[in-house]
């Protein structure tokens, strides 16, 4: 009679057990939206593109939702009591116009890389565009430091997704 040793492991759950890292990311010409769910969009850009496209066309804020490097939010967490459509110009200015209100606000911008910032004499917005094409802009805006219920401040992002409208 031949014995099959038995391997009995005991697993400890404590509260400091590292969580695996979220399965879904960015792909070359994929990228992840609110929810987990995918879509195809160019992110192969160009800075010469991408400032083409800013000149373009206006963009106009769609939606946004949260993320880390565990979870991927929905759109219904990060609620913003305006949409802003934003115009940038070939002499380095940006206008954000309220589309609820009909308030416009000033910005100086710089595109560097795929980075753009918006500089006003009160406040500075910087995002990272991940993909883009002719009917949208896929943006990161990284808001390490902030607390959100549910996500590792450590590691935050807003992911805003911007329409884009013919001047």
């Amino acid at each position: 009679m031949m014995l099959v040793p038995a391997i009995v492991a005991l697993l400890v759950a404590c509260g400091n057990d590292i969580k695996p890292k979220r399965p879904i990311t960015d792909q070359p010409g994929v990228v992840f939206i609110e929810a987990g769910h995918r879509d195809t969009v160019n992110t192969n850009i160009s800075h010469e593109q991408l400032c083409a496209a800013l000149l373009a066309n206006d963009w106009e804020f769609s939606y946004s939702f949260f993320y880390d490097d565990y979870i991927i939010g929905n759109r219904r967490e990060d609620l913003y009591d305006s949409r802003f459509r934003y115009t940038f110009n070939e002499d380095g200015t940006a206008v954000a116009t309220d589309l609820s209100y009909g308030n416009k606000y000033s910005y100086r911008y710089t595109v560097t890389a795929r980075l753009v910032t918006l500089t006003s004499d009160s406040k500075t917005f910087k995002f990272g565009v991940i993909a883009m094409d002719e009917r949208h802009m896929i943006c990161d805006e990284s808001i390490a430091g902030t607390y959100v219920e549910g996500y590792d401040p450590a590691t935050l992002t807003r992911r805003m997704i911007f329409l884009s409208r013919k001047k």
